[in-house]
């Protein structure tokens, strides 16, 4: 058995043959974390996939699923289908260890719909040696959000915003969020203005916002920076939901998406310590190395697919990094789209490189540009550098902003291929380069209107935004002042109250906080409360024992209804308490967690 031990991981590394080959025995498609995978974090989950609906009934025999940690011992968990059951969930109760070898067994009796057999397996994968934290970068202490319409006058340290330029610019508005870096005087606004620059909304932050945009369900999220993760407001403005990464990642910037089925995908940037001197001749022995973590959440927040670079890239995939540095970013993915056929499309700043990732196994389908490109590039001897956003747009092409870092001279363009992965070209069809060149070294956007026109948001750099038609022709551009940036730049049409509506309109006339529902609840529930006023508020969860187990806000909020989600997947069943403190309200209510 020793003999075959070594041989079964082998096989289970490649991933493309299986234990078992029998047509009545149903093949695991996806799995992670994936066989002899390193450097996974001590929170994970572990998924397992068939491409096809598991027979609920047979996962309760017991001993379906063994996890046993090389230090930690074995591991009770919970299992959770999800997904209308095409994906199991195996969620440990406690952590594993640093540094421990975690071996997984799928034993027999586990069943799909048809009444197949799933495969039966046994594999292991290593956990990370410490948790590093990826530095957020300038945090402000104010993060209140507060919304300002009423009949406020545009307030004293509300960034400037001018228009260059307009000849019929498109319908709708502008989204943005206005950040700088270094000394320079700034606070941080969700911004929707018009055409004209006027603010039809805006909401103060007062700390690093970015991503602010529309979801394919109407509301509106952005990335906090001092609370590192998104928020989701609705129509009028209320918080109602946040999201963040699980399985012990912290959440990246660069990206959310959240899907028509209520999915959502997230970034991590995932710090981990590497000895560079086994992978280039002097190497840093104790490298911080920078990989990219992709996250689906399901409706539930459960983590339902994740796809790490450490599987799939090597580090010296990096095309204009130091290896030889005591700090190596070497991915800095910093876009997802979701293609036609359901599969992903990464941009990856720091490869030079697009790859499509299959959705269902985590594969890579092609990769385009960098080192490992695999296309033939058509009408563009440059190429793209350092890029952004790169979006599948209607007609089939991809569409991304063109950072330019390393072209000579160095410029910033939106541009659009004609991919073929039949042929295996990149064709570009399009492009827009500003005359005189512009050169926005980090950020940026490009987004298709449906009238053929494309906004361009150039990312760190002035001017901040640039509508074009087809043909090239600027149609409007639109800038902050100098040091004041925007991480994207987007066009909506927008049915959210606008700044001439008053914010006390429909105000509740007395603080009230609501019982939870549902309750009791498991996962997740939702906590409503109202406020009269413009108000300091607190609310927070707290045991029997009156220990304060779950902080969930603190912002200065405006008076209005508002609704908060907390997803208590990581709590033990039992009786709790939330607190909501409002000025000088204060009031308690009791909920009931059963799982």
């Amino acid at each position: 058995m020793k003999h075959f031990y070594p041989l079964l991981l082998l096989i289970l590394s490649s991933f493309s043959v299986y234990i078992y080959s029998q047509s009545n025995i149903k093949s695991v498609s996806y799995i992670s974390p994936l066989p002899n995978s390193q450097y996974v974090k001590r929170q994970t989950n572990i998924i397992i996939k068939t491409g096809d609906y598991y027979d609920i009934n047979s996962a309760k025999v017991p001993s379906v699923i063994n996890v046993r940690g090389s230090k930690s011992g074995f591991h009770e968990g919970k299992l959770i289908f999800s997904e209308a059951n095409k994906t199991l969930i195996f969620k440990p109760e406690n952590m594993f260890d640093y540094a421990e070898t975690v071996y997984v067994n799928i034993n027999n009796g586990l069943k799909t719909n048809s009444g197949e057999p799933v495969q039966s397996l046994s594999y292991r994968f290593m956990t990370c040696k410490s948790d590093i934290e990826v530095d957020p970068g300038e945090i402000l202490k104010n993060e209140a959000g507060t919304e300002k319409n009423a009949n406020d006058s545009i307030p004293g340290d509300f960034p400037d915003i001018t228009i260059n330029y307009s000849n019929n610019p498109s319908g709708g508005y502008i989204f943005i969020s206005n950040l700088s870096f270094g000394s320079h005087t700034n606070v941080p606004y969700l911004i929707v203005c018009t055409n004209s620059g006027q603010p039809y909304n805006y909401v103060r932050i007062g700390t690093p916002c970015y991503d602010f945009k529309i979801q394919p369900n109407g509301n509106l999220t952005y990335y906090n920076n001092y609370r590192r993760k998104y928020y989701e407001l609705n129509s009028n403005y209320q918080l109602i939901d946040s999201f963040y990464c699980r399985n012990g990642y912290t959440t990246d910037l660069h990206e959310l998406r959240v899907l028509n089925n209520g999915h959502a995908f997230l970034l991590s940037y995932d710090v981990q310590t590497v000895d560079m001197s086994q992978i280039v001749p002097g190497g840093n022995p104790a490298a911080h190395v920078t990989g990219l973590i992709i996250q689906e959440l399901d409706v539930n927040k459960n983590v339902v697919f994740q796809w790490r670079s450490w599987d799939h890239f090597q580090i010296t995939d990096a095309t204009h990094i130091n290896f030889l540095a005591p700090s190596i970013d070497y991915v800095h993915g910093n876009s997802i789209d979701i293609d036609y056929d359901g599969n992903l499309i990464l941009s990856s700043r720091h490869m030079d490189e697009i790859t499509k990732i299959d959705h269902n196994t985590g594969n890579i389908i092609w990769r385009l540009g960098g080192k490992n490109n695999q296309f033939t590039f058509v009408n563009d001897t440059i190429k793209f550098s350092y890029q952004h956003a790169a979006r599948r747009i209607s007609n089939g092409h991809i569409t991304l902003f063109d950072n330019g870092n390393y072209h000579v001279p160095q410029f910033s363009r939106a541009v659009e291929y004609d991919i073929d992965d039949v042929n295996m070209t990149a064709t570009l069809v399009w492009e827009y380069r500003n005359n005189p060149s512009i050169f926005g070294p980090a950020m940026g956007y490009v987004q298709r209107l449906a009238n053929g026109n494309t906004i361009i948001g150039w990312g760190q750099t002035n001017p901040a935004v640039t509508e074009v038609t087809p043909d090239g022709t600027r149609a409007l551009e639109l800038d902050f002042e100098s040091g004041v940036y925007s991480y994207r730049a987007f066009r909506f049409d927008w049915n959210g109250p606008p700044v001439g509506l008053s914010e006390n309109n429909n105000a509740p006339l007395n603080y009230k906080l609501s019982q939870n529902f549902p309750n009791p609840f498991n996962p997740s529930t939702t906590i409503s409360f109202e406020l009269p006023v413009l108000s300091n508020v607190r609310l927070s969860v707290y045991d029997e024992l009156g220990r304060e187990v779950a902080f969930l806000l603190n912002s200065e909020l405006s008076a209005g209804s508002y609704a908060y989600h907390w997803d208590a997947s990581r709590y033990s069943s039992g009786i709790y308490f939330y607190r909501l403190k409002a000025n000088d309200f204060t009031e308690t209510r009791k909920m009931i967690l059963v799982k």
